[in-house]
C-alpha cells in the first residue's frame, strides 16, 4: 500500500526564480511523470514506470507543490506526494544530477541544482483516517484555488467542496481506507466557515494542442487568501471532515491541479 508523504528539497541557483506555480509543476512533471512516448499500457509492464502517470493526463496527479522559500542563491521547494513509490523515482533523480528547469525555456530559465532532500512527514492511510479529533481548522490558499459543478466554476469555497474534492483524491489512491463522505446537507448545515479570501483572475495559458478548447484563452476566476473552518465537537461529520484536513498536507483540491493550482495549508485550530 502506498503512504502519503511530504518531501522539501534545496536546490542551488543562479538568478532569481520567477516561476508560476504552473510553470513549477510542470517542472516536476518531467521528472515525475511518465517519460514521452510510453504508453500507461506498456509501464503497467514496467516495474520502475508502473507508478508514473502520464504528463498529460486530466485529473489531479499523485504530487503536488506545497510551500516555497527562497534567499540569496537558494531555493526551497516542499512536494507533497500520495503514492510514495515516487520517492524511488525522485531518489534515483537526485542521484543522477537533480537538476530542475525552472522558467518557460527561455534565456531566463533557471537551471536549480538540488543540494539536499529529506522527508519532512510520512502518514500511513490508516494513520489519516485516525485522525477524527479536530474540530476547527485554519486553511492559507498558497495557490490560486477554483472548484467547478457540472462543468461551471463555482464562485467561492465551502466546506462541501473542500470535503467532496479531497474525498475524490483519497478514494483514487487508497480506497480501501477512505472515510465515507457526509451528506452535503450535513456538512453545510454543521460546518462554520469564515471567509477571508478574495477574487483572483488565473490565465492558465494552455497551449491549443491540449484540446481543451477555450480554456487556452480564457482566464479562470479563482479564490486566494485564508479561511477557518469549524464544527461540533463529537458529530460524524466534523469527524470526518477531520479525516479529510488531514489528508489536505498530502495534496492540493480543486480544479486544474495540474497547472499548480489549489494547494492549500491547513493547520488545527482547536476551538476555546
Amino acid at each position: 500500500m502506498t503512504v502519503p508523504a511530504t518531501v522539501y528539497i534545496r536546490f542551488d541557483v543562479d538568478a532569481r526564480v520567477h516561476a508560476t506555480p504552473r510553470r513549477l509543476h510542470a517542472a516536476w512533471g518531467h521528472v515525475l511523470d511518465l517519460p514521452a512516448g510510453i504508453s500507461p499500457a506498456r509501464a503497467r509492464h514496467l516495474p520502475s514506470l508502473a507508478h508514473r502517470t502520464p504528463h498529460d493526463a486530466p485529473g489531479p496527479k499523485p504530487y503536488c507543490l506545497g510551500q516555497m522559500d527562497e534567499s540569496p542563491g537558494m531555493i526551497g521547494i516542499e512536494l507533497r506526494i500520495l503514492n510514495d513509490h515516487l520517492l524511488d523515482t525522485l531518489d534515483a533523480w537526485l542521484a543522477w544530477g537533480g537538476v530542475l528547469p525552472l522558467g518557460d525555456g527561455a534565456e531566463h530559465t533557471v537551471l536549480a541544482a538540488a543540494l539536499e532532500a529529506q522527508v519532512l512527514e510520512q502518514s500511513s492511510w490508516e494513520e489519516l483516517a485516525a485522525t477524527c479529533e479536530h474540530n476547527a481548522w485554519s486553511i492559507q490558499l498558497l495557490s490560486p484555488t477554483v472548484f467547478t459543478t457540472r462543468g461551471r466554476h463555482s464562485p467561492g469555497i465551502t466546506p462541501t467542496s473542500l470535503a467532496t474534492s479531497l474525498h475524490s483524491r483519497w478514494r483514487r489512491w487508497s480506497p480501501q481506507t477512505a472515510p465515507t463522505l457526509p451528506e452535503h446537507a450535513h456538512l453545510e448545515r454543521l460546518l462554520a466557515m469564515e471567509d477571508a479570501t478574495h477574487a483572483v483572475d488565473v490565465g492558465l495559458g494552455m497551449p491549443r494542442r491540449d484540446r481543451r478548447g477555450r480554456l487556452a484563452d480564457r482566464r479562470i476566476p479563482a479564490r486566494a487568501g485564508e479561511l477557518r473552518i469549524c464544527g461540533p465537537t463529537g458529530t460524524p461529520t466534523t469527524a470526518a471532515f477531520s479525516r479529510l484536513m488531514a489528508l489536505a498536507r498530502y495534496t492540493n483540491v480543486g480544479s486544474h491541479t495540474a497547472y499548480g493550482m489549489g494547494v492549500i495549508d491547513v493547520i488545527p485550530d482547536p476551538l476555546p
